[in-house]
């Protein structure tokens, strides 16, 4: 009984963690059900046909929130989700009101762009000193250069590893993975 009274934020930050995972849990669960559930397949999991337009270009799979939820899930894996969380940061950017601007472009800068940024992404000096000149006088376009060269970054290396991994390829090819994946998975 002392305990609650004398110890709220340990409860509180444990509530928290458990509603996180939760909510993860929940955000990523589609990715655990199965093709053989067709109510579930037809409200939740995108169609393979669906699933292969992702593979045409980051682009479709950056506009389908599923493509988008499984590649930030694939990144997070690797421990480099940094780069499109930058990358839809500056898509966010591009549609914010014109008096809010300034401020979000820093908090961008600092999250992303400064050097020792908590989340920094991978720009070469150039692009940095450019993006930095931009920001001065802060307009939608301001990291564009930069999200090319994250966007760039991720479409060589982790998007084509992505368009491999087994979780897009479960999404692609349900029957194949039921098939080969039932079994061991009981």
């Amino acid at each position: 009984m002392t305990q609650d009274v004398d110890c709220p934020e340990v409860e509180e930050k444990g509530k928290r963690r458990k509603g996180l995972a939760q909510d993860m849990k929940l955000r990523l669960g589609f990715l655990r059900r199965r093709h053989t559930d067709s109510a579930i397949q037809s409200s939740v999991r995108p169609p393979p046909d669906e699933v292969q337009k992702w593979a045409d270009s980051f682009h479709d799979l950056m506009a389908n929130k599923y493509g988008q939820a499984l590649f930030r899930a694939f990144l997070q894996r690797e421990y480099s989700e940094e780069n499109v969380e930058f990358w839809l940061a500056c898509e966010d950017f591009k549609k914010v009101r014109p008096h809010k601007l300034s401020a979000k472009a820093r908090k961008i800068f600092n999250d992303y762009v400064a050097v020792q940024a908590p989340k920094e992404v991978n720009l070469d000096s150039s692009t940095r000193t450019q993006t930095i000149n931009n920001l001065t006088n802060p307009t939608r376009h301001s990291f564009d250069q930069a999200q090319r060269r994250v966007q760039g970054l991720m479409e060589r290396d982790a998007y084509l590893r992505f368009l491999q991994s087994e979780l897009y390829l479960e999404l692609l090819h349900p029957d194949n993975h039921n098939n080969h994946c039932g079994a061991s998975s009981r």
